[in-house]
């Protein structure tokens, strides 16, 4: 399984070469997602290409009225963003990092930065069914080379290096891919919130925070999403308390989590 990845759009610039590379695939709590929805809306990123093969999903993503492709590219000239709403499969993973990591050398990307969120787990010593402990929001990062002034980089930027631990899907397929490459593969885990079955905007946000630390030139105000994720959960409180209540069908409605919902 091969992709393609095909420049369109040819009146929005073109990535320069030194840009940095971000790829954002749905995994825990969707904070990949909501992460990489936001930051097309801030930053006002145009669509400037997208991935093919034979083999993709033959589905389209509508939003505002435009048709969009499972897997495309958001951008401008010193800022690449790959994105799809849809997890691949292993096999697909490999393919589309190598994609990735070989479109991202062609155009002289000076970094690769993939975006991941994982879930917290609970302390040994705490009570079987408790909640997660509460430190949703925390951002590691994990390097596919060994390099300190890198790592003193994203430890500034409040990443802190993760020693031990499993990657998978396109962030774990670019960072193995990565190994011996000259171009740097660095993946931020977000901690994210996965129990309500709603996007965790906080995990988003933190991500976002964390890249714009990282990368000054972005200067995202994530308040608004913060903002958003505080009323998202005074509603799912509310429908809980209700429905405990036995009056669920008067409670207020949580939004729903679609696309609005990651911006």
């Amino acid at each position: 399984m091969e992709y393609t990845w095909k420049e369109e759009n040819l009146a929005a610039p073109t990535l320069q070469s030194g840009a940095v590379i971000l790829s954002s695939f749905p995994s825990a709590g969707l904070a990949t997602t909501v992460a990489g929805h936001y930051m097309i809306r801030a930053l006002k990123l145009p669509r400037v290409g997208r991935f093919e093969s034979p083999d993709i999903a033959p589905v389209a993503i509508v939003q505002g009225g435009e048709v969009h492709p499972t897997i495309r590219v958001y951008g401008r000239a010193d800022l690449g963003l790959v994105l799809s709403e849809f997890p691949p499969t292993p096999t697909q993973a490999n393919a589309i990092a190598r994609t990735i990591l070989d479109g991202a050398q062609t155009r002289k990307a000076r970094m690769i930065l993939c975006l991941e969120g994982i879930v917290p787990h609970p302390e040994e010593d705490e009570p079987e069914g408790k909640d997660a402990p509460e430190d949703t929001g925390q951002v590691w990062a994990a390097y596919s080379r060994t390099d300190p002034s890198l790592r003193k980089a994203f430890e500034g930027a409040g990443a802190r290096s993760l020693e031990d631990g499993v990657i998978g899907g396109v962030s774990g397929a670019l960072l193995v891919q990565g190994i011996g490459r000259d171009l740097p593969v660095v993946t931020l885990l977000v901690s994210a919130r996965v129990a309500e079955g709603l996007p965790d905007h906080r995990a988003g946000a933190a991500l976002i925070e964390t890249l714009d630390r990282l990368l000054p030139e972005l200067r995202i105000d994530t308040q608004p999403l913060r903002q958003q994720a505080e009323q998202i959960e005074k509603a799912l409180r509310a429908a809980l308390k209700a429905h405990a209540a036995g009056t669920e069908e008067n409670a207020p409605g949580i939004p729903a989590p679609a696309t609005d919902m990651y911006r």
